[in-house]
């Protein structure tokens, strides 16, 4: 019994040694809201994945996804905690009882806000100017790309229902690249794709005209109010399980960390009063308070 316990011993040991793993690693999966693409979700957010690794001791998949099945993952128990904006954030605590952690915190800030853009020459500078028109839009779920777009006109007597015609896109890309070339009058995306866009040479802001430019904390170019940015939740048990430890992994993360560089944040704060949000949603009617 003794020689075949032995056995096994060594049998457990060179597996480990040829494999690299662990037969006892835990894992946990973290969804993160890929608005771009997949690919660009990976290579944005892959090294937090690896931070977090490295601070839970545990294996820790990336798992980008189209904002469009966000809410589908955390139903379904696909990921043990999500990053996602924070309607969708709302939403999965209000109906699937995750556990907002913590605020995405940028060079700019821990608020973002929603940029309505129109081709430079084409007339439209207010909410009212995009009566009648086409307008390209984002999905319905997305925060900075509709949602507060739609308050900030019904704030302003204008509704979606004014437009001449809308179209949903399926990358917030695709939106300004539509409005550039002039198939759009006028588009909805968040605030940051902008820039972000002429840093890889695809617009130049002098493209566009930012409706209802705002002029307030935010340095990016942006039409609406100012609402939390990114949020972190936990979204199982296994994930609930681990909330103290992943807060305080994801707060100690400085603006000089490798993930923190990748994802082009300074880190993590205390989570951001999404009241003010939710009463944007309950006076829209939208989920999760339709």
């Amino acid at each position: 019994m003794k020689i075949i316990k032995g056995c096994q011993q060594i049998i457990l040991c060179i597996t480990v040694m040829l494999y690299g793993v662990s037969v006892s690693a835990e894992s946990i999966n973290v969804g993160v809201q890929a608005p771009r693409s997949a690919v660009k979700a990976l290579a944005k957010w892959g090294e937090l994945g690896k931070y977090l690794q490295t601070e839970l001791g545990m294996d820790v998949k990336i798992v980008p996804l189209n904002p469009a099945v966000t809410v589908d993952a955390v139903k379904s128990g696909k990921v043990d905690f999500m990053l996602a904006n924070p309607v969708v954030t709302l939403v999965i605590k209000e109906k699937n009882a995750a556990t907002p952690l913590v605020t995405v915190n940028k060079k700019y800030g821990s608020q973002f806000s929603g940029v309505i853009i129109a081709k430079k020459g084409n007339g439209i500078a207010t909410a009212v100017d995009l009566k009648g028109k086409k307008v390209m839009t984002y999905k319905k779920k997305s925060a900075a790309a509709y949602v507060f777009q739609v308050k900030h006109l019904k704030d302003n007597g204008v509704s979606v229902e004014d437009f001449g015609s809308t179209k949903i896109a399926k990358k917030q890309d695709d939106i300004v690249l539509a409005v550039k070339a002039g198939l759009f009058d006028a588009g909805f995306v968040k605030s940051g794709l902008l820039e972000s866009m002429a840093a890889e040479g695809k617009v130049s802001l002098d493209d566009f005209t930012i409706v209802d430019n705002q002029n307030d904390s935010l340095s990016l170019v942006h039409s609406t109010a100012l609402y939390p940015e990114w949020c972190f939740s936990a979204t199982t048990d296994k994930g609930n399980g681990m909330v103290d430890k992943v807060k305080a992994a994801l707060t100690k993360l400085t603006a000089g960390d490798a993930a923190s560089t990748k994802a082009k944040i300074v880190g993590f704060v205390e989570l951001e009063d999404l009241t003010e949000l939710a009463g944007t949603l309950k006076s829209l009617k939208m989920a999760p308070y339709n």
